[in-house]
């Protein structure tokens, strides 16, 4: 869980991960198979979150997703849509060890801020942490397994939503269909020789 806390110490806001991480956070299907649950004694058994909360912090309005979380454009999504104008991610990289997979995971985090117009404030235990604009510009960061204390300045998001925003995957989906229907449109049984679907009938166009 990621909590809001007051400069005194109470807590004011709770997130609780909906994205658990399978076979790390929860064993998938135990339900139906019960002796999975026994192969894999030593995984966790947590149990997902259900809101989309939204964190007041004036002037920001900060969602928090854990981990692997930032990964899901979908869901990072939503937490925009329901009002969030900064993304702040903890996160356990710890397990990657000196490879490349801590930059791949804090690169993830660009792509999230570019979609939505959001900055984006990234703190990793053994790094990469950082400090990302809503042009997804990186303005500081750290390196791994290096004690770092960052501050920066960041604009939060504007109110007026980005396309992805509001419509999702939509433009993906109008990408997919427009190529199923140009690969219908270019099978032709009777097709002959030449470019499929370019020589139709009595049409003998040349190059």
């Amino acid at each position: 869980s990621a909590v809001l806390m007051s400069p005194d110490g109470e807590v004011l806001s709770v997130y609780d991960k909906i994205h658990l991480v399978p076979f790390g956070e929860y064993v998938p299907l135990r339900k139906i198979f019960p002796f999975i649950g026994k192969l894999v004694a030593a995984i966790g058994d947590f149990r997902p979150g259900e809101e989309y909360t939204v964190m007041d912090a004036p002037p920001a309005r900060v969602s928090a997703p854990i981990c692997y979380e930032i990964i899901f454009p979908g869901l990072v999504r939503q937490f925009v849509l329901d009002g969030a104008n900064v993304l702040a991610t903890v996160t356990n990289d710890a397990w990657f060890g000196r490879s490349s997979a801590p930059y791949q995971h804090f690169s993830m985090a660009v792509f999230r801020a570019i979609e939505n117009r959001v900055p984006v404030v990234r703190a990793a235990n053994t790094g990469v942490s950082g400090f990302i604009d809503t042009r997804g510009r990186i303005k500081s960061r750290s390196d791994i397994f290096v004690e770092a204390v960052l501050t920066e300045e960041l604009t939060v998001g504007s109110s007026e939503k980005t396309f992805y925003t509001r419509y999702g995957d939509l433009f993906v989906f109008f990408c997919i269909i427009s190529c199923v229907l140009l690969i219908a449109n270019n099978v032709n049984p009777n097709k002959e020789k030449g470019f499929p679907g370019f020589f139709r009938g009595n049409d003998r166009r040349k190059w």
